[in-house]
């Protein structure tokens, strides 16, 4: 009876915190709602007099949404330590757009006639941003908060205008007495001094992913491949993206995108986009490796595979090491299922074949071939490249190739040796926002939106795109062993791809409320400095 009594009070807790957690998101999203309905009156008074379109009133326009660049953060400080499982897609948003990398709001729509009026064009921009974010704002609430409580204090934002009218001087002053206001209420936060680490650029894990750069002008890049940049091989982890045949798109493009992408839709998959590729130099290890075994195991390798045998195995117990300190890493503890019972249990058992036998049986291929095919449907599921497929290109072991092909696995994994080290080094970064978010449930092809035709044609496009190419196909960024090479990319039925046991709420709630109007960087906007550069 005490037992069924303590169940009841967990279940009543849990429902009521659901509830409550609720009841916060929906206040935080009604407040920024009201907050860029209050800032759209100085818009549409822009709007009515163009003398008011100047870039320096649109600029202090920006500085005055910027005003709650730090309130939504600590709005989102506070939603996620009560520990939901709920994606806050409508306050990513608005993070997103008020704390953008670039520091500025300052964006230029593009158009199609050739207009040079920059201050036309920084009107633009803002205007189609500005009713991009209330939409989503908009269909969440509709959708999710009809019948809420609102929490009063948070969601009153209609400031009266005052005796100094629509200047952005006067809007400056009442959004930072609004927001003096918000951070007097949350001072606890504040005092904590955490809220900072939801900051886009964790989100988007920027220092990662500018780790070379050492130029971005003119919307390109510089990238310096002549020293050791850590987490090269995850940066540049090719995807099932292409360009053109061979020519596929990497992490950094997407991150490139991603940079000034305001839509919280593209958000969650670019996460478990980049957290699923940390796996991929260990799984490319794996597969190099079974294949390696199964070549020097056949009839056509001659009697070189025995003595190599030994130094095989000890290099597959350095494969075991790496992954086992893998999933000690925070950030893949929650994993541990698939990677113990999936990948290190038959990775385990293969080698252990291979030591007790004087070859593998077929039997012994047939189940490092499921373990292979494991790994293909984890990657292809989030439009990673990964590919079974793969052959000795000699397709046997001789006295004349058998110290190259040795060689090469050796190389692979110094270069592993010193991934892990660096992805260690990370780890602290990749967990707070695996944690924070919930990210568990890796399946990136139900994004259907997520880099779709046009945006992957418009990146394709870009200038930035050929220097990550070439940076991707350096030899310091290639993992794969010289002496194997791919046979093809094996279509797979999504369908068929199902992981045990996962259940992914993020994907159900993300789809309920699509917003009507989604400028894309890149084809409707880009940062004003950028354009006014290359125009």
């Amino acid at each position: 009876m005490k037992n069924f009594l303590l169940f009841i009070l967990i279940i009543t807790l849990k429902l009521s915190l659901s509830d409550y957690t609720k009841e916060v998101q929906c206040s935080y999203s009604r407040y920024f709602l009201n907050f860029f309905n209050h800032n759209e009156r100085f818009l549409l008074e822009f709007e009515k007099n163009n003398d008011y379109i100047t870039i320096e009133n649109l600029k202090n326009y920006g500085n005055a949404l910027q005003t709650h660049s730090n309130v939504i953060m600590i709005f989102l400080c506070d939603y996620l330590k009560y520990n939901t499982k709920k994606f806050p897609f409508p306050l990513i948003t608005v993070n997103m757009y008020l704390n953008n990398v670039s520091d500025s709001l300052n964006m230029i729509a593009q158009n199609k006639d050739g207009e040079k009026n920059y201050s036309k064009k920084l009107f633009e921009g803002y205007k189609i941003i500005h009713f991009a974010v209330k939409n989503q704002l908009k269909s969440y609430i509709n959708k999710n908060c009809e019948n809420e409580q609102f929490y009063n204090c948070l969601v009153s934002c209609n400031p009266t205008i005052g005796e100094n009218g629509y200047t952005t001087t006067n809007l400056i002053n009442i959004n930072n007495e609004l927001k003096d206001k918000i951070l007097d209420t949350f001072d606890f936060i504040i005092q904590k001094n955490s809220y900072n680490k939801f900051h886009p650029k964790n989100i988007l894990f920027y220092d990662i992913m500018t780790l070379q750069i050492h130029s971005n002008k003119n919307n390109t890049i510089s990238i310096d491949n002549s020293q050791h940049i850590e987490l090269n091989l995850l940066r540049f982890t090719p995807l099932d993206f292409q360009c053109s045949k061979n020519n596929r798109l990497t992490i950094q493009d997407i991150f490139q995108y991603m940079k000034y992408d305001f839509n919280s839709m593209d958000v969650l998959p670019y996460i478990k986009l980049v957290i699923s590729a940390t796996f991929r130099p260990l799984a490319i290890l794996i597969r190099n490796f079974l294949i390696l075994i199964q070549v020097a195991s056949s009839d056509n390798s001659d009697n070189v595979a025995v003595w190599l045998k030994w130094q095989f195995i000890e290099m597959g117990q350095k494969i075991i090491k790496h992954v086992k300190k893998f999933m000690t890493l925070p950030p893949y503890q929650y994993k541990n299922t698939f990677l113990q019972r999936d990948v290190l249990n038959n990775f385990v058992k293969a080698i252990k074949n291979y030591i007790i036998k004087t070859r593998i049986s077929k039997i012994d291929i047939k189940y490092n071939n499921i373990l292979l095919k494991v790994l293909s449907n984890f990657f292809i599921k989030n439009k990673l490249y990964f590919t079974s497929d793969i052959v000795l290109t000699n397709k046997n072991i001789t006295v004349d190739n058998a110290d190259a092909i040795k060689n090469q696995l050796e190389k692979i994994i110094k270069k592993v040796d010193i991934y892990m080290n660096d992805l260690e080094k990370w780890s602290t970064d990749f967990n707070f926002i695996v944690q924070k978010f919930k990210i568990r449930v890796f399946n990136i092809s139900k994004y259907k939106k997520f880099i779709d035709i046009k945006v992957l044609d418009r990146i394709c496009k870009s200038e930035a795109r050929s220097e990550i190419y070439n940076a991707s196909m350096n030899d310091s960024n290639n993992i794969n062993i010289g002496y194997y090479e791919d046979l093809k990319i094996v279509e797979h039925n999504l369908k068929d791809l199902k992981d045990h046991n996962e259940n992914d709420e993020d994907t159900k709630n993300s789809f309920q409320y699509e917003s009507t109007y989604e400028p894309l960087y890149m084809i409707d906007y880009l940062p004003y400095n950028a354009w006014n550069d290359i125009n």
